[in-house]
């Protein structure tokens, strides 16, 4: 039987009855619903959501208990190690656990870190230990290299990666070739890197239309074209560019240089 492709959800909040009725809502449509408790982003924060919830154990526990209810797919929870300077990645962990989630990712960073410095393994490692359903471990995963020492040093059951996709989808079939093989794949050409950031293209702008879809695009399309010669005039030139007709002529143009 050939194995279904998977779709999973994100929710974020605090207000624990308007998170319950958002699950019971997409968990009509989706295979997944994962609580975002680790956003850092200052408009997600302010608000008492993602990252900020980590200071606040008693809400988290009585948000996964509710969320678990009312959904009729598994639940996943996604933390980072802490808001500030106190690492309380197991002690949420464990309360995400008992609440009955199905899986927790961890981000070993604090909030107050964002994405700087190193990821703290070793909090990835402690929150394996501690629980007993599934853990992904995210954080600076952009290779095969990064990809094995997050498998080998702390003993998670998968990896999510994040910010290392912008700009290279491919980063997940060369890790999964890496992982199965042993070996790297070739880097892709030029005329593959333009099939799939058209392909971009048009599923963007089809989805949201040009006058959002364009504006949009424009930061995935300086990561993809950002060792390139000219990058930069490149970023220029994209940037004014208000028209899919006019961004796939300059794409075309740029690569086949």
């Amino acid at each position: 039987m050939e194995k279904k492709d998977q779709f999973g959800v994100q929710i974020f909040g605090s207000d624990i009855e308007s998170m319950s009725f958002a699950a019971s809502k997409v968990s009509k449509e989706f295979d997944i619903v994962d609580i975002n408790m680790g956003c850092p982003a200052p408009k997600v924060v302010k608000n008492g959501d993602g990252s900020k919830l980590l200071q606040n154990l008693d809400l988290v526990g009585k948000i996964v208990e509710e969320v678990v209810k009312a959904s009729s797919v598994p639940v996943t929870v996604k933390i980072r190690k802490g808001f500030n300077k106190s690492d309380v990645s197991v002690e949420v962990a464990k309360i995400i656990e008992q609440a009955g989630a199905s899986m927790i990712t961890i981000h070993g960073r604090t909030r107050d870190e964002y994405f700087s410095g190193d990821v703290d393994l070793d909090a990835i490692k402690k929150v394996k230990d501690a629980v007993h359903i599934p853990v992904i471990g995210n954080g600076n995963i952009v290779d095969e290299k990064s990809t094995l020492h997050m498998f080998e040093y702390t003993g998670v059951d998968g990896i999510m990666i994040g910010r290392a996709t912008i700009g290279n989808p491919w980063v997940f079939s060369r890790i999964i070739h890496y992982l199965r093989t042993g070996e790297k794949l070739e880097e892709i050409s030029n005329k593959q890197k333009l099939e799939t950031i058209i392909k971009h293209v048009e599923l963007e702008v089809g989805e949201k239309g040009e006058r959002i879809g364009i504006p949009e695009l424009r930061k995935h399309l300086a990561c993809y074209t950002k060792n390139l010669p000219n990058a930069s005039k490149i970023r220029v030139e994209i940037n004014k560019i208000n028209t899919k007709e006019e961004l796939v002529n300059i794409l075309e143009e740029v690569f086949k240089e």
